[in-house]
């Protein structure tokens, strides 16, 4: 039998997989340069958060364009899924939609590559990430049985911050998503990550 995988820090409850301190990423979330890529396949988020968007309803619609599905009963999809690392224990996936020129991509995805709950949200002026599904908002990070890693399984279908796009890495995940870790974490948290990165992989190789 293999040997449980140890993680040497725990904050807020979370593990911290070491693996977001030694893999190589690019500058910074570029829309356009990767166009929002990995917003193609719509994605997973608690069941309850529906609420939380669907309260905003109008306010989303009036963001989206032309092409978007502005019939909320077809923005999530019917089967739940049982996954401890959402809150109630629940998710459920955003739907996606084909756009005129044929890819396929969620439904809150508009045609300029931008999410139309970030947009509703920074037009009422709540916090850009008021209404956004936390996996969202998390990539290249997720956290997986209670470990927050590099999303490698995702990571492997993207053509510019794709795990296996090495010549745009300029530094790790954790340097690249500072903001993303503070959001996660708290501010305490990830000042606490950034000490232990400096103190144990500043200026080491990255993957």
């Amino acid at each position: 039998m293999s040997e449980e995988k140890k993680y040497p820090i725990e904050i807020n409850g979370i593990k911290i997989d070491p693996v977001i301190f030694t893999q190589g990423f690019v500058p910074k979330c570029d829309i356009p340069i990767c166009s929002g890529q990995c917003c193609d396949w719509g994605v997973y988020m608690d069941k309850e958060f529906k609420h939380v968007i669907l309260d905003h309803e109008k306010d989303v619609i009036d963001v989206m364009d032309a092409q978007q599905v502005k019939d909320s009963a077809k923005w999530f999809e019917k089967d739940i899924e049982i996954d401890h690392d959402f809150p109630s224990g629940e998710a459920i996936g955003t739907e996606t939609y084909k756009t005129k020129f044929g890819n396929e991509q969620c439904v809150f995805k508009g045609l300029n590559n931008f999410c139309s709950l970030q947009i509703a949200a920074e037009k009422k002026g709540y916090h850009k990430w008021e209404i956004k599904p936390k996996y969202c908002i998390m990539y290249p990070l997720t956290i997986v049985d209670n470990v927050l890693t590099y999303d490698d399984s995702h990571a492997e279908r993207l053509d510019y911050c794709g795990i296996h796009k090495k010549e745009n890495f300029v530094h790790t995940v954790f340097e690249a998503m500072t903001e993303e870790i503070i959001y996660i974490l708290g501010q305490e948290g990830y000042n606490y990550l950034k000490d232990y990165f400096v103190h144990h992989y500043k200026n080491k190789e990255t993957k």
